[in-house]
């Protein structure tokens, strides 16, 4: 085929793209000028509601989507305690929709009087009115939300915490958890309150350990008897009774 001929080949798809091009330039022309944001849709959340994400967002009404700054609506919505993080999308016919990703307690923290949840990456949450979670005590850290914990000992108490979460027997069976510089991570058992020993790192192996030693001891033996579990060594479970 000769070049002239190859040229006359590719014309007609040229002529559709520039087509297809200018159909769409035409489009976002009318839409910018036409279309303004008439609603704000959120999606299904569990501790924040819809009317807070909204008023944070502060959306007026009718405004051109190429008028609305939505860096500016995220860093706003983010302030919300339990918003973690939240990605805007304006739809074909002007609604902006929020997809909004919450935080997730792990642990409720303990220290006097003062009670707040705290979520995996260390940031404190306050406690809802009817939005009670169930997630083991923590122990030896503040309530104050001033700041997130980034300490090495709430990083291995996070670890071990999202472990026995994953594990789901770990989680049933724990609830308490501190952390000691000799022992490492400390929790007590849901039943009897027997202190459980599980060091730093390698927690999941840890649990699989607690999980056999239910199973094969303290189910044919019981609990009563029993005042502290130590499973800090990858071969053996050390017991002390009372």
């Amino acid at each position: 085929m000769s070049k002239k001929e190859s040229n006359k080949s590719l014309l007609p798809w040229m002529t559709a793209i520039l087509m297809v091009t200018g159909i769409a330039v035409l489009a976002a022309m009318y839409w910018n000028r036409n279309v303004t944001v008439q609603n704000v849709k959120v999606n299904d959340l569990e501790f924040t509601q819809h009317e807070d994400i909204r008023n944070a967002a502060a959306i007026p009404l009718g405004i051109k989507p190429d008028s609305l700054d939505l860096n500016e609506v995220v860093q706003r919505v983010e302030q919300l305690d339990y918003v973690r993080s939240v990605v805007p999308y304006i739809e074909p016919n002007g609604n902006l929709r929020l997809n909004v990703s919450e935080r997730e307690p792990i642990a409720l923290l303990i220290n006097g009087g003062g009670r707040m949840y705290v979520d995996a990456e260390g940031v404190r949450l306050p406690i809802l009115e009817g939005k009670t979670q169930d997630v083991p005590l923590l122990y030896g850290y503040s309530t104050s939300a001033a700041d997130t914990i980034k300490s090495e000992s709430f990083l291995q108490v996070r670890d071990f915490l999202m472990k026995a979460k994953i594990d789901g027997f770990g989680w049933a069976t724990i609830s308490e958890v501190a952390f000691d510089e000799t022992d490492g991570v400390v929790a007590v058992s849901h039943e009897n309150g027997v202190k459980l020993l599980f060091g730093r790192n390698n927690f999941e192996h840890k649990l699989e350990n607690w999980k056999a030693f239910y199973a094969q001891i303290v189910k044919t033996k019981g609990i009563q008897s029993m005042q502290q579990v130590d499973l800090r060594f990858s071969n053996q479970v050390v017991t002390r009774e009372i």
